[in-house]
């Protein structure tokens, strides 16, 4: 991703959570209406180690937390989007 350039109106997208078991992984990504990818913007991580344990441990909790993160942005009023 480190070179990918570009713009995208942040009234038009919408938030989605990828979790990634497999990778370890909780992400909160851009996708575009009309666009097959998923840009990621963050990650959600609960824990403070590299450990893949804690990781498992914490996934439920940290989908939630992305889920509820999604549903806020996505439900907010386009009009008052940036």
């Amino acid at each position: 991703m480190q070179f990918v350039e570009g713009r995208f109106d942040t009234k038009e997208v919408n938030l989605v959570l990828v979790p990634k078991e497999k990778h370890g992984e909780v992400l909160l990504c851009v996708k575009e209406p009309g666009s097959g990818f998923n840009l990621p913007i963050g990650e959600i991580t609960l824990y403070d180690s590299e450990l893949y344990v804690d990781f498992k441990a914490t996934l439920d909790d940290a989908t939630k937390l992305g889920e509820e993160i999604c549903r806020r942005f996505n439900e907010f009023p386009k009009d008052k989007k940036l």
